[in-house]
């Protein structure tokens, strides 16, 4: 397998090409060429990062500031940079193959991804579902051919692959919770013989209910390619089996078990303590002497250090008083 050739599943790196609709957002490059905010105060430089760049770092999750290991020069669209987080590291490269890079469409991202695969998968299916098109669709398929070593099918089927690739994932993950939920509705019976505290029979079956609803729904925005949407329902589905599951000790919330603690008889105050009291101070008089500073500094400037000790330098002139203890011990 060539250095330059397409590559969608394998061991270890994907190799793909994108294609650039628009150069916005316009971003800085620091001194350290990290990839700043345009908003950064010390930015160096600025470059145009595009808008499959854009969604790649924001499907890509937390990671460090990308390193410009090729800085743009007088093309701010041409550059070449690297992130990484504790699975994945992506090398992009964004260059034009046709006309010049006189438009947006002239430039094109190509992708470099090294981890697991299921990371790579699905980075991917969160990239195609973010852009909302196919990146893999060139604006002038002759030069693309040309500038990426590879035909239109070759890059369409790299692309769905690693797409195909992350739908089995989730859809295996959403069928697990299906299996919880047939295991869990089974344990009915033997739940209720079990007679756990604060748990019904009624309950646990409405939120069972409730959890096979999030996991249709799940499916439906798998369908869609709504990562997202697949996820919060999910999450819903985790709630509602936790709820409905008597050994997971869970069977109230947070709210109940706060309203519990305030039953009105496990209260008890005064009426007295509710009565409004209002504090009533005495009025200042209108005209009240003040010393000004001025008058401060001048009726203490007659006064000196040993006016301050006189008492105490009085005291030490004296001979210190002899005291005999000795008929106290006695």
């Amino acid at each position: 397998m060539g250095q330059d050739e397409v590559v969608g599943i394998d061991a270890n790196h994907s190799h793909l090409w994108c294609q650039v609709k628009r150069g916005k957002p316009e971003m800085k490059v620091d001194d350290e060429n990290r990839l700043r905010h345009p908003n950064w105060p010390e930015g160096k430089t600025s470059l145009y990062l595009g808008d499959i760049c854009d969604a790649l770092l924001r499907c890509f999750g937390a990671h460090e500031p990308p390193t410009l290991t090729s800085p743009p020069g007088f093309d701010q669209q041409t550059w070449k940079m690297v992130t990484s987080d504790t699975l994945l590291r992506i090398e992009i490269t964004s260059r034009s193959y046709w006309g010049f890079g006189l438009f947006d469409s002239c430039f094109l991202n190509e992708l470099v991804i090294e981890g697991p695969l299921e990371s790579r998968a699905r980075l991917i299916f969160d990239l195609v579902a973010t852009l909302g098109r196919n990146p893999w669709e060139p604006t002038f398929g002759l030069m693309w051919k040309r500038a990426t070593g590879a035909n239109s099918n070759d890059h369409r089927e790299a692309w769905e692959e690693l797409i195909q690739y992350a739908k089995d994932e989730m859809n295996e993950e959403a069928h697990k919770y299906k299996d919880r939920l047939t295991t869990l509705t089974k344990r009915l019976d033997e739940f209720e013989e079990m007679d756990y505290e604060n748990w019904q029979r009624s309950d646990a079956e409405s939120d069972l209910e409730k959890a096979s609803g999030h996991i249709e729904i799940a499916l439906a925005a798998l369908h869609d390619q709504n990562a997202a949407g697949f996820e919060r329902a999910l999450a819903r589905a985790e709630a509602s089996i936790i709820e409905a599951d008597p050994t997971t000790e869970v069977t109230r919330t947070v709210f109940q078990e706060a309203d519990d603690l305030l039953l009105d008889d496990s209260v008890e105050v005064a009426e007295e303590e509710y009565q409004e009291h209002i504090l009533v101070h005495e009025e200042l008089p209108d005209e009240v002497d003040r010393i000004t500073p001025d008058e401060v500094a001048t009726k203490t400037s007659d006064v000196s250090a040993d006016d301050l000790l006189g008492d105490i330098k009085d005291e030490s002139d004296g001979n210190i008083p002899f005291i005999d203890l000795t008929d106290s011990e006695e």
